[in-house]
């Protein structure tokens, strides 16, 4: 994909003005008023104009895990004073958010996380660190947690209109959670010039998120963003609608027990996913590899059993955390 400059300065500056227009703050630092506001926490995944932000984050299953909140006076000066941030919970901002973007996000549960409820902005300083604690062994898989956290009040100064509130998606991690580089071979029964892109010699990686205890689903974000998976079609990039893979393991044994689809089993074009049983299908966990074969399964385009459209011989190899 190829972007102007030009234009990518553009839609930046575009957005600068547009995350501010809410707060009294100028293009000259020394003449903006300061506010009270939440500094970006973790990778932000809402869309460009919703009212509230929505971040992201991952943790791996543990008893316990934290979470550090920065609590800014941002602007031109430093605090004035000692500047006491009060926190809570605002339920009605997570509604607004899951009406306007059409989510279903769950308020996260108070027996799964601790806050404090307040944070002080030392005399001088610019922030203050509140640390959120999750405890991710709790979390319930069947549920899209999101805490709602908001700045109340202050003892001075004024509370920013843009990030006084935001929101924070928290997720726990099973232990095949991850980026993989992949090494795949792909065979495409009804069209032969179709071929994995690491065949065609591109890159190829995949994200595995956890959507449950056992479970992953296998993501593209280097051609498409979502759950998918690409291929090379003799002439560009392409992709199998409505299917990804889910990748469910034995944590026993780190063998893999099935594959199906994320988009359903079957989807609505008749597409489910399939583990090929003559394949290695196992998690090792030295070497941090998973070796797999699976199908895609289509009677819609295959008529004839066992209606497989596609399969794939894959070596995952871990590559970092996400």
């Amino acid at each position: 994909m190829k972007f102007s400059i030009k234009i990518a300065s553009l839609v930046l500056i575009a957005a600068a003005f547009s995350s501010c227009l809410k707060d009294d703050i100028t293009l000259d630092p020394d003449k903006s008023t300061n506010v009270v506001e939440f500094k970006n926490p973790s990778s932000f995944v809402s869309p460009s104009g919703s009212t509230y932000s929505l971040y992201t984050r991952a943790f791996d299953l543990a008893d316990e895990s934290e979470y550090p909140i920065t609590v800014s006076y941002s602007g031109a000066d430093v605090a004035p004073n000692d500047i006491t941030v009060n926190l809570g919970i605002d339920t009605s901002a997570l509604s607004q958010y899951n009406e306007e973007q059409h989510t279903e996000y769950d308020l996260i549960e108070p027996a799964v996380y601790t806050m404090p409820t307040s944070v002080v902005i030392p005399k001088g300083q610019r922030t203050a660190t509140v640390t959120l604690k999750v405890m991710p062994n709790k979390f319930d898989f069947e549920k899209s947690y999101v805490l709602p956290i908001q700045i109340q009040s202050v003892s001075s100064g004024v509370v920013s209109g843009n990030f006084g509130t935001i929101l924070l998606s928290v997720n726990a991690k099973n232990k095949y959670d991850g980026v993989y580089t992949v090494t795949s071979k792909m065979v495409d029964y009804t069209n032969p010039a179709f071929i994995s892109m690491s065949e065609h010699g591109d890159a190829l990686e995949y994200t595995l998120e956890t959507i449950s205890a056992t479970e992953c689903v296998v993501v593209d974000y280097i051609y498409w963003g979502s759950p998918f998976i690409p291929f090379w079609t003799g002439t560009g990039v392409s992709g199998y609608g409505s299917f990804a893979p889910v990748v469910k393991f034995d944590p026993a044994t780190d063998k893999i027990v099935s594959v199906s689809n994320y988009y359903g089993q079957p989807a609505g074009n008749t597409r489910s996913g399939q583990l090929d049983p003559t394949g290695k299908n196992v998690y090792d966990a030295a070497a941090k590899k998973i070796e797999i074969s699976y199908r895609m399964i289509q009677p819609s385009t295959v008529a004839a059993p066992p209606h497989i459209r596609a399969s794939w011989v894959d070596t995952w190899t871990f590559k970092a955390p996400r």
